[in-house]
């Protein structure tokens, strides 16, 4: 009950719901636009993952809502009453399916093989998603190009503007890598002075000394920062624990090329 509740903990549970509101209205807007490319896809393995997506978003959002009312009962709030969302939830989200940003967060630039898109997916679910909801980030990969745009424009595009590039290395990746369209504008932005940050995903021999024409792997400030691969079980009880770290990691990252950017 409510009167059970300290005032500290009714600031808690204040503050989560603020929090998993911000996200139900991104998660929202996300599944909207997802429900707009399938509306026009023809392509059935396309549609296929699309589906697969609007369902996962879908019962995102049904545990959101689930957290949310289970809140309100803990309060107690009458029906009529209503948490005032503070800036964290206060984005405003185009039509156009672009979250607006408060020009100060980082821009993030995701590349990974098609093949390692699972793993793609529970990295930005358990190290980065928190951070996108909060505002220190923007996430943007490939996934997100809109029908009609033409793809290398906009990943040229995206690759200018990106304070970090995330290469998550794994076999497919580095195969995939090299016969990039893309190559030479992630190797400009290194040259630039870019952040270039490797994940290391699934193992690959003598990785440190794979050369990406311009600039070696090992020479580059890679997550996790003792450099074990995160499916590789020898060095993690799973690859939760492996996340963790990385998400820790990639936090301070953040903080300090923010910090250098301002």
């Amino acid at each position: 009950m409510a009167k059970s509740l300290s005032t500290e903990q009714q600031q808690r549970l204040q503050q989560r719901w603020k929090t998993l509101h911000a996200e139900s209205k991104l998660r929202s807007e996300k599944l909207k636009c997802l429900r707009a490319d399938w509306a026009i896809e023809v392509g059935t393995a396309v549609k296929f993952q699309l589906e697969k997506q609007i369902q996962y978003e879908e019962a995102k959002l049904d545990d959101i809502d689930q957290q949310l009312n289970d809140i309100e009962a803990e309060l107690q709030l009458p029906s009529h009453t209503k948490i005032i969302p503070d800036s964290i939830s206060q984005v405003n989200v185009h039509q156009t399916c672009e979250v607006v940003s408060s020009g100060e967060a980082i821009e993030v630039f995701l590349y990974y093989s098609e093949q390692d898109e699972k793993l793609r997916n529970d990295l930005v679910e358990k190290c980065l998603h928190n951070m996108e909801i909060q505002g220190d980030i923007n996430i943007w990969d490939k996934s997100k190009i809109r029908p009609g745009k033409t793809i290398n424009i906009e990943i040229n595009k995206r690759l200018n503007s990106a304070h970090i590039i995330l290469l998550l290395i794994s076999p497919t990746f580095l195969g995939y890598y090299h016969r990039s369209e893309v190559k030479e504008a992630i190797e400009r932005c290194h040259a630039e002075g870019t952040n270039i940050i490797p994940i290391l995903l699934i193992p690959v021999a003598s990785w440190k000394s794979i050369k990406l024409v311009n600039f070696q792997l090992g020479n580059l400030q890679y997550l996790p920062k003792n450099g074990k691969f995160i499916t590789d079980s020898r060095f993690w009880k799973n690859k939760n624990e492996a996340f963790v770290k990385i998400a820790e990691e990639f936090a301070e990252a953040v903080k300090q090329i923010s910090a250098e950017s301002h």
